[in-house]
């Protein structure tokens, strides 16, 4: 979420209402103090209100960051350069287009005078940037803009850059080697009226499949359960129950089906009553089939063992002590990027995700989700050879637990992806040279899993690793 505080007081500085926007836009700007990145800037132009909306001018914004502007008389149209993004906007309406989506303003901007003004939430929301429009205690207005200090882009992967922009991805990469962020970017819009931006917290689907993974695997070097424990040992009636084991349920070849209702509100127990009447689709441990109830009913284990719920279990035992604090268990207080799904060929905000604990309902980060994929070359949750473990391919699809294998030659890459409430999701680690990508998409229906490959294979001709 891009962050603006204003704490104008309406009566105090340039104000204009419906009959006042004929009066000079460009009042004095003598009594702005006006700061970009803590240097003072000097505008010919003050910000105004206008029928309780703060507008900026807009060409004195685009040159304060650095950028181009080029005016079109005839169509009444701005076109912007800011760093490596492209924006356009035509006097008069409510959006402005960023590279390749449509930004709504929510009000439209205003020509005052022959100074264009924009609405300074949109504005800084396209520029990527934070602005504070404030008044001092002496009464002086004062204009603090802080540009984009959460992207990064190592020149060396502008070529990633450029491909994720031309395909119109949308939602959040980052690319990472020994630990050392390359390129970490937002792309597209994280609702209608907001871009996205690297930090923001997103749903990461079935990602969090690896937090179950681990949070069983902790529980068995406690000693506390065996993965060959049977699932009866924990849960009552699920269907060969006593030739099912948490193995099988973790690496995906139990035979239980995939799908389960997703009715919000409901609980574990309804879930896991659910799973109970289903018809296994082979004899347990002798194929593979991704199962999202398998990983629910791991969820539903870890609760009995620790006494404690999925999502607390998830942030005692991992999420705090990686200092990942703003990762956790979705819910609908808990502010995220919007998915997007089709809809007559219109890309339209999704429907809140509604899952299962243990299957997909972890919400995170970049910069968390580059936390847990440190931790996982450490003993800090689990110790090494615990961790392979789950990379250990458990069937003809390469599925350890919560990780596929991807092997060439002496190099071993592991990855997952996950799809689910307009969100697309991938996790790649490249084990052999510690290259990390990380993709939390918010279209539904993206093919990740080639994406990634595409990713892969740029970010090792960036390395010239190829």
């Amino acid at each position: 979420m891009f962050r603006i505080l204003l704490a104008l007081i309406l009566c105090a500085g340039p104000i204009l209402g419906q009959a006042g926007i004929t009066a000079s836009a460009a009042q004095t700007t003598q009594a702005v103090h006006i700061e970009v990145n803590g240097e003072q800037q000097s505008w010919k132009n003050a910000p105004l209100i206008i029928k309780g909306s703060t507008f900026v001018p807009l060409r004195d914004v685009v040159t304060s960051v650095k950028g181009t502007l080029k005016w079109d008389n005839r169509t009444k149209t701005a076109t912007i350069t800011v760093g490596r993004d492209k924006l356009t906007h035509q006097a008069g309406s409510n959006s402005i287009r960023v590279n390749q989506v449509d930004l709504d303003t929510g009000v439209n901007s205003r020509t005052v005078n022959g100074t264009l003004m924009v609405p300074v939430r949109a504005m800084a929301n396209a520029i990527k940037a934070d602005i504070k429009v404030q008044r001092t205690a002496t009464g002086q207005m004062s204009v603090n803009m802080v540009t984009d200090q959460v992207s990064l882009l190592k020149s060396e992967f502008a070529s990633v850059d450029t491909y994720l922009r031309e395909i119109n991805y949308p939602g959040m990469a980052l690319i990472a080697r020994d630990g050392e962020v390359l390129l970490k970017q937002g792309y597209g819009l994280a609702d209608e009226q907001t871009l996205n931006r690297p930090d923001q917290k997103t749903r990461i689907a079935s990602l969090s499949k690896s937090f179950t993974a681990a949070s069983i695997l902790s529980l068995a070097e406690e000693g506390k359960i065996d993965v060959q424990d049977p699932i009866s040992k924990y849960i009552s009636g699920i269907p060969k129950g006593d030739q099912i084991t948490l193995h099988m349920l973790l690496s995906q070849t139990s035979g239980l089906p995939s799908a389960f209702g997703r009715g919000e509100g409901t609980s574990m127990e309804e879930t896991v009553e659910e799973i109970r009447h289903k018809t296994l689709k082979f004899e347990p441990g002798s194929a593979y089939l991704y199962s999202n109830s398998g990983y629910v009913l791991l969820a539903y284990v870890v609760e009995q063992v620790s006494g404690m719920s999925y999502a607390d279990y998830v942030q005692q035992t991992i999420l705090k002590p990686l200092g990942m604090k703003n990762s956790g268990e979705a819910s609908r207080k808990v502010h995220t990027i919007s998915g997007f799904v089709q809809q007559n060929n219109t890309w339209v905000t999704a429907p809140y995700y509604v899952s299962q604990s243990g299957s997909g309902t972890i919400y995170s980060t970049l910069d968390d989700m580059l936390k847990w994929d440190r931790a996982l070359y450490t003993d800090q949750i689990l110790s090494q050879d615990t961790i392979e473990q789950m990379y250990e391919p458990y069937s003809d699809k390469n599925y350890g637990y919560a990780w596929i294998l991807k092997e060439n030659g002496t190099n071993r890459t592991v990855f997952h992806n996950g799809s689910g409430g307009g969100f697309a999701t991938a996790f790649s680690r490249n084990l052999s040279d510690d290259i990390t990508i990380i993709l939390l998409g918010n279209h539904a229906g993206m093919d990740m899993t080639s994406l990634l490959d595409e990713v892969e294979a740029k970010t090792a001709k960036a390395l010239q690793l190829q």
